[in-house]
């Protein structure tokens, strides 16, 4: 079988890329307004770029403004305004909450606190990581680039510079977190 591009709708698109594209991780992302804020949310759109330097990439669709106009999401604005963000490679039993997060609701703490997330210091970022999550990757803005016209997401490129990996995902040096992460393809 064979699909025109073209002739697709967007939804249909967006089936056909998804199910060609796998496995697809899930990045959990935690970022701080310019107030210091936290909010965290997850992201199938998430890959590694190059590996010296470390640089990975996020694409955060814009939603729908009253106005009619597509507006950043709350990662990519505190991107670009604070520099940094800690993303988080989430396990199975975080499935729940990270489904939670992506709501689309404003960030608040309330919603941090009945989540029961906790967060520690990260080591070279301002944004706090996740306590409980095996893997985090401290990174630093990089670069946004819009997508399409009028703009419907923001690709951005994150160089990462420091990782924390748990004891137990740790296998003869290696960090090996693939049977506990979650990806887009599985229905959890």
């Amino acid at each position: 079988m064979e699909w025109p591009v073209a002739t697709l709708s967007p939804s249909e698109k967006y089936n056909l890329i998804t199910d060609c594209v796998v496995p697809r991780p899930i990045a959990w992302v935690s970022s701080i307004d310019a107030a210091g804020k936290i909010n965290i949310a997850p992201f199938s759109y998430f890959n590694i770029v190059s590996s010296d330097p470390m640089i990975v990439s996020l694409s955060v669709n814009r939603r729908m403004a009253n106005e009619g106009e597509n507006e950043q999401k709350d990662t990519a604005l505190n991107l670009q305004q604070t520099g940094d963000c800690v993303i988080h490679i989430p396990s199975h039993d975080h499935a729940p909450a990270v489904h939670a997060t992506g709501s689309g609701i404003p960030p608040s703490q309330e919603q941090i606190d009945a989540l029961g997330l906790q967060f520690s210091p990260s080591q070279q970022v301002k944004t706090p990581r996740l306590e409980n999550c095996g893997v985090a990757l401290e990174g630093r803005f990089l670069q946004q680039i819009a997508i399409g016209n009028p703009v419907v997401a923001d690709l951005i490129l994150v160089e990462i510079v420091h990782i924390y990996a748990a004891d137990d995902l740790l296998h003869k040096g290696r960090v090996h977190p693939e049977p506990y992460a979650i990806n887009a393809n599985k229905r959890n």
